[in-house]
């Protein structure tokens, strides 16, 4: 046995880590390469909500936060640097929760964030600080 209780060797053992890593490595580079070609467009990270684009970017101050649940968004709303309001919501977790957005809104931190149009709704896909 090794210090975390599992065997040091084993028949099986051994070939479903194999096949494991194989099979984790095979699914990280799949999803490097979709990453890769599926880049948005930042074009849209000077114009306006009503611009009509269907993705961007957008830095700015957090001005509120409503979360959905502990890891997920109803709301986000920030002020660009040309005082500009932006509100989104999101579909899911994203990388920084409610609760992290809040501590940036406290301490005058920006955020950048990625976005895509669904109707009249900004989706927040991706914040990063």
């Amino acid at each position: 046995m090794s210090a975390a209780g599992i065997p040091a060797s084993t028949k099986t053992g051994g070939v479903r880590f194999g096949r494991l890593l194989s099979g984790g490595t095979i699914a990280a580079t799949l999803l490097l390469l979709l990453l890769a070609c599926g880049g948005g467009d930042a074009s849209g990270t000077t114009s306006p909500p009503d611009s009509g684009a269907t993705t961007g970017q957008v830095e700015g101050l957090v001005v509120e936060v409503v979360g959905r649940n502990i890891v997920e968004l109803e709301m986000l709303r920030i002020r660009t640097s040309d005082e500009q309001v932006w509100t989104f919501t999101s579909e899911g977790p994203l990388a920084l929760s409610p609760s992290h957005l809040r501590e940036h809104q406290l301490f005058g931190q920006r955020v950048v964030v990625s976005y895509v149009r669904r109707g009249e709704l900004l989706v927040a896909v991706e914040i990063t600080d």
